[in-house]
This record gives C-alpha cells, sequence and structure tokens, in this order.
C-alpha cells in the first residue's frame, strides 16, 4: 500500500470515527433533562464572561442555540446590556453571513431549524468579530471539535482573522481526543460548565 492510500485509509478510519461519536454524542445530550441543561449553561456563561478574551471583545459572534445546545441567550443578554454588538450566523448556500442583532431583532426560522437573523439585519464584516463562539457535539483539549458534518465554522474560522475562537460545551462533551481530519479547524479556547481550556497553554 502506497503513503497516499495509508493516507485515504487512514481518514476514512477517523471519518467513521467521527460519525460514531457525533450520533452518541447526540444521544447522551439528547436525554439531558431540561434543568441540567439550564444549571451546565449557567456554569459555561459564568465561566465565558470572566476570562479576559470576552471582556476585550467588542463584538462577539454568538449562535442561537436549539434543542439541548449550550443556552446562548444569557450570553446574547449579557453581551448586549455590556454595551458589545452581537452577531448570529445566517446560512447563505454553503457560508455562514453575520448579522448584527440587538434585543428588538425578531430571529426566524433558518437552515436547519436553527433561529437566524432575518436579510434585513445589519451586515457585521468577518474582519470586525473579536470573539466567536462555536457549537459542538464534542471537543477535545487540543481545541479540535466535532460538529453536525456541514464544515460551516471550519469554512468560517480562517476568515475571522482578528477573533478568538471558543468552543462552548458541556463538561461531558469534552473527550480524550478528536480523530480530526485536514480540513478541520481548532478553536482557541474550550469553556464548559467545569472548565476553561486555553488551547496550547
Amino acid at each position: 500500500m502506497s503513503t497516499g492510500d495509508r493516507e485515504l485509509a487512514e481518514q476514512e478510519i477517523r471519518q467513521r470515527a467521527k460519525l460514531a461519536l457525533r450520533k452518541q454524542m447526540r444521544g447522551v445530550r439528547a436525554a439531558l433533562p431540561a434543568s441540567a441543561c439550564d444549571a451546565r449553561s449557567a456554569g459555561v456563561t459564568e465561566h465565558l464572561l470572566g476570562i479576559d478574551e470576552y471582556a476585550r471583545a467588542s463584538v462577539v459572534l454568538a449562535f442561537a442555540s436549539i434543542r439541548n445546545e449550550v443556552r446562548t441567550q444569557p450570553l446574547i443578554n449579557a453581551a448586549l446590556a455590556a454595551g458589545k454588538r452581537v452577531a448570529l450566523p445566517r446560512v447563505v448556500d454553503e457560508a455562514l453571513e453575520l448579522r448584527e442583532i440587538d434585543r428588538s431583532t425578531v430571529l426566524i426560522e433558518g437552515a436547519f431549524g436553527v433561529p437566524e437573523p432575518p436579510s434585513t439585519a445589519p451586515r457585521i464584516e468577518s474582519k470586525e468579530v473579536e470573539l466567536v463562539c462555536v457549537p459542538a457535539l464534542a471537543v477535545d483539549p487540543r481545541g479540535y471539535r466535532i460538529g453536525y458534518g456541514g464544515g460551516y465554522y471550519d469554512r468560517l474560522l480562517p476568515e475571522l482573522t482578528a477573533a478568538c475562537a471558543c468552543t462552548l460545551a458541556y463538561d461531558f462533551q469534552l473527550i480524550a481526543e478528536v480523530p480530526e481530519l485536514p480540513f478541520d479547524v481548532r478553536v482557541d479556547l474550550v469553556v464548559t460548565d467545569a472548565r476553561v481550556i486555553r488551547v496550547g497553554a
């Protein structure tokens, strides 16, 4: 077997492992009671609001949580109350477009059932974002994450040249090692209800 064939075979194994982990973590998270989601999310929010990267950021890109994801509305409310500009992503074709929101913004159901700003919301350029909160089904201490398989954030993160990328997750979503693939992009911080991990620190 040539080197190229071995690399392709290894990537295929890693891809299958990611699919299995994605399915497993979806099931674990789906079984979490709403009260546990609320309590754990409060811990995530408290840790995030306490880090320097959040304090310094004037423009924060968040995400609208669905189902049992980390609840992001308290973070969004806190950022707006602190006078920060807040953006949410909007799916346009294969990319994420960044749109600014405020307390009066009415979100609409977008791709995959995720709430997103309307197309009339003001545009925020990628270079303006200073902190981006990234969803994940699983994440490891190296900053590699397992998302939902669309690759949207792997394509977006390299464009956010001024941003600190931060994955928000419950502590049980932190695993020893994500089987990363060549196109996967690492985050800089992992914030859970139990800890803050600075990748490479």
